[in-house]
């Protein structure tokens, strides 16, 4: 996914960027927080201490033993805070045992490798929440790049590889899952993509130091997600019912392929041997025989049907009650007629904090051009609030410019639309998209158009 603002989730300057908040402010925005560590109290980065408290911020459902899966983390044992990583759950593993990264100005190569441990648990825990940590820069290039230590290394590239395992489903209802007569479900979703920019910095690091053998395990392992995206497209795309899917596959591969970009693409590539970078980059853009042209007819789809929805979703980190459950995370957008009736029930809230729920959606509404999101979670949340959005109880709450944006036309014909109605069009949108990758195909195969 390609880098947010440099404005932390907070109000303050991302984490890790030359404007770092200090340890104070971050720790005191948590709830019980943590010991206060000075900026850039990790060789320059965001101190151990201060990144977890973002996490709790984030998603405190992960410390207060309140999400439903808590009690699934196995124990672990190890000095080292990779050795907790092996595991499903070993992203929160990693978080349980965070007290094992110091705080250090002068960093050895194994403070290094623990506090890549911690930054990818703490991205992985986070990146699907309303305020996600920023030490993409971290995992992707910068602790690769100044890892020097060959161990340490090693240390490294078996963590890097071993995430395929994690299990990130309690963090994350932005996925596709596909169901697999015998089988597991398959699970697709953007962490996929933030696994492909760990192992494309991997893949950087190893070739910075010229080692191609274990280079090339990290080739192999892009290849085969990259290969496992593309699959389920082409799966989806076959079959007639299933465009909301499609849909988001769509904006999972066109968003995985551009956090591929973001390090192959990058300065730090110059290590990686130009037909390895041409493998892999622009698959959403150019030469779409690599991959099938998957990438290339998500791209194509994700443009007819899904870009204008965006994946940061600013106007809601406002709303910090949305961060007391795992149940309230935001699904793919713009499918969100369920998640606004959800919100419309959920017992955890009460009229007043529903109506800055209503007023924080009415804000996105204005504030980004063409989505539809925002203007779906209100009409799931009109069916099924008694009375709706004019419910003389809820509206007592709104204040008056909320209010009168309510009875915008614009706004109002748009939440009237049925969910079925609006899904439909989007499906529609999304077989024209395809359409022309069909005819392209048949002129291929007969060698006439039409």
């Amino acid at each position: 996914m390609s880098k947010r603002s440099k404005k932390s989730l907070i109000g303050m300057p991302a984490a890790g960027t030359e404007g770092e908040a200090s340890g104070s402010t971050v720790a005191s925005a948590v709830s019980g927080a943590v010991a206060p560590e000075a900026r850039g109290s990790f060789g320059g980065f965001i101190g151990p201490k201060n990144l977890v408290a973002l996490v709790d911020n984030a998603a405190p459902w992960l410390f207060d033993g309140s999400h439903p899966a808590s009690a699934r983390v196995p124990p672990t044992s190890g000095s080292r805070l990779d050795e907790h990583a092996h595991h499903p759950l070993g992203w929160w593993s990693i978080l349980k045992h965070a007290d094992l990264v110091r705080a250090t100005h002068a960093p050895t190569a194994a403070d290094l490798t623990d506090y890549f441990a911690l930054c990818l648990a703490c991205h992985f825990a986070s990146v699907a929440t309303y305020v996600p940590t920023d030490v993409d820069a971290k995992i992707r290039h910068a602790l690769w790049l100044d890892q020097t230590d060959a161990d340490e290394l090693r240390r490294m590239r078996e963590l890097a590889l071993a995430i395929a395992e994690w299990d990130t489903s309690g963090v994350s209802t932005r996925a596709v899952t596909l169901a697999r007569t015998g089988a597991r479900a398959e699970r697709h979703s953007g962490h996929d993509g933030e696994w492909l920019s760990v192992l494309c910095g991997g893949l950087v690091g190893h070739w910075k130091v010229g080692d191609a053998t274990n280079a090339a395990r990290f080739e192999d392992a892009i290849d085969a997600e990259l290969s496992r995206e593309a699959r389920a497209f082409d799966e989806v795309a076959r079959e007639s019912g299933r465009e909301t899917a499609l849909a988001g596959l769509a904006a999972i591969l066109t968003h995985n392929a551009g956090d591929v970009v973001q390090v192959l693409g990058s300065k730090h590539a110059r290590y990686v041997p130009p037909a390895v970078k041409l493998r892999f980059t622009d698959l959403a853009r150019e030469r779409f025989e690599r991959y099938g042209g998957a990438f290339g007819r998500a791209a194509a789809v994700y443009r007819a049907v899904m870009a204008s929805e965006g994946h940061r979703n600013y106007p809601l980190r406002e709303l910090k009650q949305l961060r007391r459950s795992p149940e309230l995370l935001l699904p793919i957008a713009p499918f969100l007629d369920d998640w606004g009736s959800l919100l419309a029930r959920w017992p955890g809230f009460n009229v007043a904090e529903r109506a800055n729920i209503v007023g924080g959606l009415i804000n996105g509404c204005r504030k980004i051009d063409g989505q539809e999101g925002y203007y779906r979670a209100l009409a799931g949340f009109d069916r099924a609030f008694p009375a709706g959005l004019d419910s003389r109880e809820l509206t007592s709450h709104l204040g008056a410019r909320v209010r009168a944006e309510l009875k915008d036309a614009t706004l109002r014909k748009k939440i009237a639309v049925r969910r079925e109605s609006f899904e439909s069009s989007c499906a529609k949108a999304a077989r024209a998209a395809l359409a022309p990758f069909g005819r392209a195909r048949r002129v291929a195969a007969t060698g006439r158009a039409g």
